[in-house]
């Protein structure tokens, strides 16, 4: 056989070996790549609330017990007898966590209303009043709940100042400090007071007033606190305006599940 008809066989046989060779590799990757008609996996990723976006409602919520967590839908329940205008009604104010915040029901004597951030007040039968409004606001938004669930709706937070003193304070004071946290809410859907300044004794981080202004006055509502199960709550809340009573809300009850 002559060196040329040689060297073609062998070269054609290298050249088959080739190919052969790499079928082969493409036929093993394709044997363990998947199918693109195989659906992938879906991974199920749990919607949780972020209500680590403020550092002041993070340590207020860390003080207040175990009924605000990023994956709770908690429910509370507040019964007690509210006193305004010298007149004294049951009330009951039921608080519902959702993905944005709260669905707040407010029940004195038989008049039922609801707060959303997205639906504002209204009746459940009628019209909600404007006297009814501002009551419910007051009731609602002057809350340490509010204070931890408002960043889930755009509310914007903004430090004021840290250790506060009363202004009439002498150099011997030794009374509580206080952390004052402005809150502005956003614009859809605004109640009356655009804004509310929460003070936060700094010893206990818990909230002991809420000032918020309507019609250019300013209204200040007083927290007392106990203890339930664990969750710190409300007691009393008394709302003034310029040295003078206006509404009282004593608390009497206290119920929660998750």
């Amino acid at each position: 056989m002559s060196r040329n008809r040689k060297t073609l066989i062998l070269g054609g046989a290298s050249l088959i070996a080739v190919v052969c060779l790499t079928s082969a590799i493409l036929i093993s990757r394709a044997s363990t790549r998947p199918s693109l008609s195989a659906k992938p996996q879906s991974q199920a990723v749990p919607r949780t609330r972020n209500l680590r976006f403020q550092p002041e409602a993070v340590r207020v919520n860390r003080r207040l017990g175990n009924r605000f967590t990023s994956s709770s839908r908690a429910e509370s329940i507040l019964t007690g007898t509210l006193t305004f205008a010298a007149n004294k009604r049951p009330l009951t104010i039921i608080r519902r966590q959702i993905e944005s915040g709260e669905l707040v029901e407010v029940v004195l004597a038989d008049r039922r209303l609801i707060w959303s951030n997205t639906d504002g007040i209204r009746a459940t039968q009628g019209t909600a009043t404007e006297a009814e409004r501002l009551l419910v606001e007051r009731l609602i938004l002057d809350s340490p709940d509010q204070f931890v669930l408002a960043q889930l709706r755009g509310a914007s937070y903004f430090t004021v100042t840290r250790n506060l003193r009363p202004t009439d304070a002498g150099e011997n004071y030794s009374g509580p400090l206080w952390g004052v946290v402005r809150i502005s809410e956003p614009q859809e859907n605004a109640p009356e007071s655009r804004w509310r300044l929460y003070y936060i004794n700094e010893a206990t981080d818990l909230i002991d007033r809420v000032v918020s202004e309507v019609d250019g006055q300013q209204i200040e509502a007083g927290i007392q606190w106990t203890e339930n199960n664990g969750e710190q709550i409300p007691s009393n809340i008394k709302w003034t305006r310029s040295g003078e009573d206006l509404m009282e809300f004593e608390i009497t009850a206290f119920s929660h599940k998750k």
